[in-house]
């Protein structure tokens, strides 16, 4: 399952001067931001769905930038075109939530003075005191969520972030859910996939031996043909042979690489 879906937050850069009045913040913000004290030092994460796909993402947390209190938070997949930011600036328009989630549509949810739950145009935020997954609970999330309409500039349904932690559950348009699992489940999903992997390589090659061997030309008539037609013939047919063995190696490794195994019926073998 790749390429499941798209998550990402455009760099936001808002410059205060030194002698700026400081701005009371909404107790919700100063919540988000104090987390600094207690954040997670994991700079690794790990995202799963349902059905054994496990994706590799870093992390980033900036509780300060440019000599101002604030937040900039960022996440990166490996392997998904997941790509988060999150940025709270505590002095601009009396406290401000950034929010971006589509890559190329580059359009920013902003959120002003944001006491929770807050809305924007059919965006949601809101705190919940904790979110359980599987065996482990995570406390203090954020809960993002889009509207279902044609005005929703992301490619997800909602995402979840810990204010200790980071991100720890992302919901796409489709209803899939990645939720955060221990580093183990993304080895052990790696040494699977590299075991099946193998073992596909192993059943494309054999499949493309056999189709050279049960098509290798027969034996030429010579008689009526010169030295030099009979090798230009046997040199086409062997040629035709190879490529075709070679499509159909690819094309089971393809069907593999997407997902898709039941795709394997289309290679015409």
């Amino acid at each position: 399952m790749k390429k499941i879906f798209l998550l990402a937050f455009g760099t936001l850069l808002f410059a205060c001067s030194d002698n700026e009045e400081k701005i009371s913040l909404t107790h919700d913000m100063q919540i988000m931001l104090d987390a600094e004290k207690g954040f997670s030092k994991d700079s690794v994460i790990y995202l799963a769905d349902s059905v054994k796909f496990v994706d590799k993402l870093t992390q980033i947390a900036h509780f300060e930038q440019d000599n101002q209190t604030g937040l900039s938070y960022t996440a990166k997949a490996m392997s998904s075109a997941i790509d988060i930011r999150l940025e709270v600036y505590p002095n601009f328009h009396g406290g401000s939530i950034f929010i971006q989630c589509h890559p190329h549509q580059n359009k920013t949810i902003e959120f002003d003075e944001p006491v929770f739950p807050a809305k924007k145009q059919g965006y949601t935020l809101q705190f919940k005191d904790s979110l359980k997954i599987a065996d482990s609970t995570y406390y203090d999330i954020l809960e993002f969520k889009t509207p279902v309409d044609s005005v929703n500039a992301c490619n997800i349904s909602a995402f979840y972030y810990g204010i200790h932690d980071g991100i720890v559950k992302v919901i796409s348009k489709n209803g899939v859910q990645l939720n955060r699992v221990p580093a183990k489940v993304y080895e052990d999903a790696e040494n699977r996939r590299a075991k099946e992997r193998a073992q596909i390589d192993s059943i494309a090659q054999a499949v493309a031996d056999s189709i050279i061997k049960a098509n290798t030309p027969a034996a030429i008539d010579t008689s009526k043909k010169d030295s030099t037609d009979i090798t230009d013939e046997i040199n086409k047919k062997t040629q035709e042979i190879l490529d075709l063995a070679d499509s159909i190696k690819n094309c089971i490794k393809n069907a593999y690489s997407s997902g898709s195994l039941s795709a394997i019926k289309d290679c015409k073998i």
